[in-house]
């Protein structure tokens, strides 16, 4: 390299410093992970608009303390397919109550996020989004 140009040698610098960044950030997406605190410090439901504990205890509030029925689940997957996320919609039909949790694959957490007045629609094959 003592005979290649100043300009050759910041291209070839720049390239490496390049492809090193997007595999650090590939590496870093692809996993999954997420921070973890050992014993995260929880606010109460009514300040904040998501809540997140334990896989069990996200689950009882839904099913015990707001009387919800689960309506229909799906999964969030990363760009290589690897499942991150179960995602949960749950209902509660005598008060229009609503939820949606998301549970991590890889560690016993759950998160809850809900409101009232829920509306449902049928799917079909033109939807209100549909419309041109």
């Amino acid at each position: 390299m003592r005979y290649l140009s100043i300009q050759a040698k910041l291209l070839f610098y720049f390239g490496v410093s390049l492809i090193a960044t997007l595999f650090l950030m590939n590496e870093a997406m692809s996993n999954g992970t997420l921070e973890t605190q050992a014993n995260p410090k929880l606010k109460p439901l009514d300040s904040i608009l998501t809540y997140c504990d334990t896989k069990e205890k996200i689950a009882k509030m839904a099913t015990q303390d707001y009387r919800m029925s689960l309506a229909a689940k799906g999964t969030i997957h990363n760009h290589f397919h690897k499942e991150l996320v179960e995602t949960e919609l749950w209902i509660n039909p005598s008060n229009n109550q609503w939820a949606i949790m998301f549970k991590y694959r890889d560690r016993d957490l759950s998160c809850i996020v809900g409101g009232n007045n829920v509306e449902l629609y049928t799917p079909g094959e033109a939807g209100p989004g549909d419309e041109i």
